[in-house]
């Protein structure tokens, strides 16, 4: 058997120390630009939405005013946790079924101080601070995470005049197009 000489282990070695210099630059530059609430939490939550009763109109607004779901009861929709730089995002729900009341709810969204302030520290560092997770919403919670929506039923009218009695209602609870069409009468 023959023996090799002492510069080829060299060689070898040297081109470990190279390979294991080159996944550690690696790793630290992954942890540098990375946000650990990004990380762990995501750009994105989910929101469990459910009425009673089942199968009402779910629609989502951003603080734009701009529709971003549309289903019906129950669902599960994922939402941007952030709306720009620093900002994290809100959001409008309306919740609607033929003969019953639309409700309205809103999602906020607050500091995920666990993930963002402390993960940071050990992890993600100053990039994470300042770029990744404001960048990428990561540092917000919205909430809340689910959401419960008991509608109420309305009255109903025959629009016809074929009415026995006299009902009394809430403005909103009479529906706009007939709202539109009704004659105050002034009672002494």
């Amino acid at each position: 058997m023959r023996k090799l000489p002492l510069k080829y282990y060299l060689q070898k070695l040297a081109k470990m120390k190279h390979c294991i210099k080159m996944s550690l630059s690696l790793i630290i530059i992954g942890c540098l630009f990375s946000g650990c609430a990004s990380l762990i939490s995501g750009s994105r939550q989910k929101v469990k939405i459910s009425s009673s009763p089942d199968n009402a109109n779910v629609v989502i607004f951003n603080q734009d005013n701009v529709q971003v779901f549309n289903s019906s009861t129950p669902a599960v929709v994922r939402l941007k946790r952030g709306d720009g730089f620093f900002s994290g995002a809100e959001y409008r729900v309306e919740i609607n079924k033929d003969g019953y009341g639309t409700q309205t709810l809103y999602i906020t969204s607050d500091l995920n101080a666990g993930w963002y302030i402390v993960g940071n520290f050990f992890l993600g560092g100053l990039i994470g601070w300042i770029i990744v997770d404001p960048l990428t919403g990561g540092m917000w919670n919205l909430s809340p995470k689910n959401i419960n929506a008991n509608l109420q039923q309305r009255m109903s009218f025959d629009v016809n005049g074929n009415v026995d009695g006299i009902y009394i209602v809430l403005k909103e609870q009479i529906p706009e197009d007939i709202f539109n069409n009704l004659e105050l009468l002034k009672i002494n």
